[in-house]
């Protein structure tokens, strides 16, 4: 019979860790089942948490340890493929406001910290350990591994991802993750010759894709690359090489130096295709509950999904204290965060779109309105990153 405060948890990104942290925090014994091999779970290239991320790091005792191990990221410069500027967004007096700076570091880095921590703590992380059915019992729930494995646990959070297996099995009339047109790489070169962008995200309209990096004064180039590719070359894993010719070849026509960094890459393990969620009519039933990508996916254009999954732990987490009963907390947990992140998801959405705009009239009124039209979409992020997960979870942000 499966302790009343034991919670199994699929998936060990960001938001089931930080989840697993903040219920160890609060009494919670912790399992959590990943479905790829260690070596293979800290995949992807790097991030940027938004104030509202680092400020719900704060929750779980890591707002400044993760802060540490990234660029502190000030602003955004906005350029055509000429390499005019169409705006520059000085953002460090909105993240002072905010109680926060934005750090953009290594998906790995963060999810080593986020790991040690939880093991630190005595969360137990299981890889190689691939869902393959939820069995529901009048205690709690059993879960079924495809390496012959079980496990039982009071309730169940599915925390794995946009191809969530477990939003599969508990609510098998959710809608499938919609692929947006976009596929991104990126990785982190190691070019002397570019000089520090200053703390400032560049990002670049190229001729045939969009690009962006960000330099600190002695480290390496963190770069990516967002570009249209069709959903079966996307999904079907293109060659490294390959991925690295169509960079180079994408941006050769670009101004320096984002010319210069991508005639650099020479390999790309691997490229992302972009998919959100539409609309998910629930996000819970009375043993499971989802975070993160597998609840809201988010696509990149916002650079709000890590932290909206942190925020979906610390919030959840405070709704299980308030509440008790997980049926009760789900509810609440759910009604606090929908309204927010299908907002975000709709931001990210206009964002990815403008990448999209083909064609000398399309490109010329992109230049021309995106500096008119920028403070406003700015304010719209000021108002999202100045929620403060760690002061009042309970309180529904204003957006």
């Amino acid at each position: 019979m499966p302790k009343q405060n034991s919670i199994a948890i699929t998936g060990a990104g960001i938001a089931g860790l930080s989840l697993a942290i903040r219920l160890r925090q609060t009494g919670h014994s912790v399992q959590i089942f990943e479905a790829r091999p260690r070596e293979a779970s800290g995949e992807g290239a790097f991030l940027t948490l938004a104030p509202n991320g680092i400020n719900a790091l704060r929750a779980l005792g890591l707002a400044e340890r993760v802060s540490s191990l990234g660029i502190p990221t000030t602003g955004i410069e906005i350029l055509n493929a000429a390499g005019r500027r169409l705006a520059l967004l000085d953002e460090r007096e909105a993240q002072r406001q905010a109680g926060a700076a934005s750090i953009t570091l290594r998906r790995a880095d963060l999810l080593e910290a986020l790991r040690q921590t939880a093991s630190a703590q005595g969360v137990d992380i299981r890889y190689d350990h691939a869902l393959i059915d939820i069995e529901r019992k009048a205690d709690g729930v059993t879960l079924r591994f495809g390496n012959g494995e079980s496990a039982h646990a009071h309730w169940l959070a599915g925390c794995d991802g946009v191809w969530s297996r477990t939003r599969r099995l508990a609510l098998p009339a959710s809608p499938e993750p919609l692929y947006t047109g976009l596929t991104g790489t990126g990785g982190f070169l190691d070019c002397p010759h570019v000089p520090s962008s200053g703390g400032v995200l560049r990002l670049m309209f190229g001729e045939s894709a969009f690009f962006g990096y960000i330099k600190a004064q002695e480290g390496p180039v963190f770069w990516f690359d967002s570009f249209t590719l069709d959903e079966e070359t996307a999904i079907g894993r293109p060659d490294p090489a390959a991925l690295a010719a169509r960079t180079r070849a994408q941006h050769a026509g670009d101004a320096a130096p984002v010319r210069d960094i991508a005639a650099a890459v020479t390999s790309v393990p691997r490229a992302y295709p972009v998919f959100d969620m539409g609309h998910l009519p629930r996000w819970f039933d009375d043993r499971v509950v989802l975070l993160g990508d597998a609840a809201h996916a988010v696509s990149p254009h916002a650079g709000q999904g890590a932290s909206m999954a942190i925020e979906d732990a610390v919030v959840l987490a405070a709704c299980l204290t308030a509440y008790g009963a997980p049926s009760r907390a789900f509810r609440a947990y759910e009604t606090l965060r929908r309204d927010r992140v299908e907002h975000i998801v709709r931001i990210s959405r206009r964002r990815g779109a403008k990448k999209q705009a083909k064609g000398p009239v399309a490109l010329f009124l992109r230049d021309l309105l995106l500096p008119l039209l920028l403070p406003f979409d700015a304010k719209t992020t000021q108002a999202v990153q100045r929620y403060r997960a760690d002061l009042d979870p309970l309180v529904l942000p204003a957006a």
